[in-house]
């Protein structure tokens, strides 16, 4: 698990592609299979030492608002103790190992002067801070998940990874998926009388006579019907993967020692994409193959 993170942290964190308090809060909220592109730019100002002030590290402040992203309060007058117990405990452990969270201390540098950036670069010292982030992740997940915040990254992906290799949870259907959750947000947008005024939009472009459709649709959309194959089967019938896999007791059909096999009743596509799929899987392991197509369409 750690090599895992540790390549995911070298993935993010070259040149200037994510800094410190943004390659933290964006691993943290993906291990919750959190969508992290609204939440790591809120990270930017808290990178190199909060925006060049010598301010805290940013691989502190990306903890602090991971813990935030998950036990922070919904509600006025909430309780404070969950997060800020685990902000604490995270605060503790990182002193202990580094002596300080303050970005200046931990590097030496003064971001704002072009001497201090200079003899950051001179000296490497971005090692240094991939030391940090790292040591962040895997300390900030190992506490979500000590205090029940995120359930173990292997029951995550295979929540959302069926045995084929496809990403349920990317998939129309899939109840907590991106579809499910903006079209729930397009609906209340929308709200409960918009078809009567698509009526009288029509006279403005001929388009609005399609809403009726569009509307049942995105009531299916928003309606979330499914949790995944391996729990309530997948939408296509015909598919014998997921019972096949809990038959031959294999999480991923690679792992079966008929692989590949003639039981998986899919058309000859489908069947080729589940054989890749599950190819790249035994290649590069769950977690890699995972990470590889999280972030990607689900239908390109």
């Amino acid at each position: 698990m750690a090599d895992s993170i540790e390549k995911r942290v070298n993935a993010l964190f070259p040149g200037d592609q994510f800094l410190c308090a943004e390659t933290v809060v964006k691993m943290l909220a993906e291990a919750g299979g959190r969508d992290s592109k609204d939440i790591v730019p809120m990270a930017t100002g808290f990178c190199s030492g909060m925006s060049r002030t010598c301010g805290p590290c940013g691989a502190v402040t990306g903890a602090v608002m991971g813990f935030g992203l998950y036990a922070g309060r919904q509600e006025p007058g909430a309780d404070l103790d969950p997060v800020y117990a685990m902000v604490q405990e995270f605060r503790d452990v990182f002193s202990e190992k580094f002596k300080s969270i303050n970005c200046f201390d931990l590097i030496g540098c003064d971001f704002s002067t072009q001497e201090g950036q200079d003899r950051y670069k001179r000296l490497g010292l971005r090692s240094t801070c991939v030391e940090l982030v790292l040591f962040a992740v895997i300390t900030s997940l190992s506490i979500l998940r000590e205090h029940g915040y995120l359930e173990p990254s292997e029951d995550l992906m295979a929540s959302r990874l069926g045995p084929c290799g496809l990403m349920c949870g990317k998939c129309v259907a899939y109840a907590g998926g991106p579809v499910h959750e903006l079209s729930g947000a397009l609906k209340e947008q929308l709200g409960d009388n918009f078809g009567e005024y698509a009526k009288r939009f029509e006279v403005v472009d001929p388009v609005f006579a399609q809403y009726q459709p569009f509307s049942e649709l995105l009531e299916y959309f928003a309606s979330g019907p499914c949790s995944g194959c391996r729990e309530s089967g997948c939408l296509f019938k015909a598919c014998a993967v997921p019972a096949c896999a809990r038959k031959h007791g294999v999480s991923y059909c690679y792992e079966c020692e008929k692989f590949p096999c003639e039981e998986h009743g899919m058309p000859e596509r489908l069947a080729q994409i589940w054989r890749t799929n599950n190819e790249r899987i035994r290649e590069n392991g769950v977690e890699e193959y995972f990470n590889s197509i999280k972030d990607k369409p689900r239908y390109p």
